[in-house]
């Protein structure tokens, strides 16, 4: 065990079962955007901040997959890069495996990062272009686990062949691929490292629908043989129901609903997540499916409220008043509504 391995399994929590706890753990995380612009504008029209991310909870069992839903601008990406530890975070706590991560030094966030791994939404951006696909999955296992040449280049074609590629790939470079393909490369990337945590950063929203059945297909065979833990973001409430054990649905900086998926599908609690369920297309029921009106709100300089107020069907005075917590009413099910 390395000097630094050491330290990490130092920081665990004491007296808690190995078993018991959740592998991921986060705890009231708060991040704000300052967009007042220059001193001129914070002048003339006053502070203006982006709530972004506003004291957000969850946590994630081993081998658990977990759907975190919601609109573009929900706070879903910026809370993933917060637990990466990709952006400062201002308030919380973020612990992996026991682990703080928002404490961790440069050397322990090296053992940590091998531990977290991303799969992006664009794998042509993600994909630097001018490597070889040998060398997009291999630096990873040179430096975390010390790999060159023959036994490196083996391990690779591993990788390939666990995400359905094959030896004639190791040669070629990101633009010789289709976009599936692409995102085949970076899903065996993330899995070099034998990371305890994935966060799935919608990693189908820019494939075709044939290949995006696909991608979903081996992501689930992956979980199921290997075991895998994920944060999986996505807009799309049907690929949250095919991918997820359960349900977190995020709307302005805040979790609206969050439980098990058959219960969020079937019996939602909050105006937003029954809103977000109308808006989905269903073979042979076009008829059913009701565009949610008004714009996804930005948190910037929000009320005590409900962030869906404005837009709630059922909203009355108090949602606007008071700060509405996220309370379980079901067994595992909670909801932040005061109508619920």
């Amino acid at each position: 065990m390395t000097d630094v391995e050491t330290e990490l399994r130092m920081m665990e929590v004491p007296g808690t079962a190995e078993s018991a706890r959740p592998l991921l753990s986060v705890r009231d995380v708060v991040k704000h955007f300052d967009v007042s612009g220059g001193t001129f504008r914070r002048l003339l029209y006053g502070p203006r901040t982006v709530k972004a991310v506003d004291g957000v909870s969850f946590e994630v069992a081993r081998g658990e997959t977990i759907g975190l839903v919601g609109e573009s601008g929900s706070g879903k990406s910026t809370t993933a890069k917060l637990v990466a530890r990709l952006l400062p975070v201002m308030a919380g706590e973020v612990w992996l495996a026991g682990r703080d991560v928002l404490k961790a030094s440069t050397g322990e966030m090296k053992a940590l990062r091998k531990e977290i791994q991303f799969i992006f939404q664009d794998p042509f951006s993600s994909l630097n272009p001018r490597m070889r696909t040998e060398m997009i999955i291999g630096r990873a296992l040179t430096i975390h686990f010390g790999l060159h040449g023959e036994a490196r280049r083996e391990r690779v074609l591993q990788l390939l062949e666990r995400v359905g590629l094959s030896s004639q790939h190791l040669e070629r470079y990101p633009h010789e691929f289709s976009g599936g393909q692409r995102q085949r490369i970076a899903i065996a990337r993330a899995l070099a490292t034998e990371p305890s945590l994935i966060l799935a950063d919608e990693p189908v929203s820019s494939l075709d629908v044939s290949i995006q059945a696909q991608v979903l297909a081996l992501l689930q065979d992956l979980r199921t043989r290997l075991g895998l833990t994920m944060v999986f973001i996505t807009h799309d409430l049907n690929v949250a129901e095919y991918v997820s054990d359960r349900i977190l649905v995020m709307y302005g900086g805040k979790i609206m609903e969050e439980g098990s998926t058959d219960v969020v599908m079937q019996r939602p609690l909050h105006p937003y997540t029954r809103a977000l369920l109308d808006t989905r297309p269903r073979i042979g029921r076009p008829g059913q499916m009701r565009p949610l009106e008004g714009e996804p709100a930005v948190p910037l300089n929000p009320g005590p409220g409900c962030r869906f107020a404005s837009r709630c069907p059922i909203g009355v005075t108090e949602c606007t008043e008071q700060s509405i917590p996220l309370v379980e009413k079901r067994n595992g099910h909670s909801v932040a509504c005061i109508k619920a």
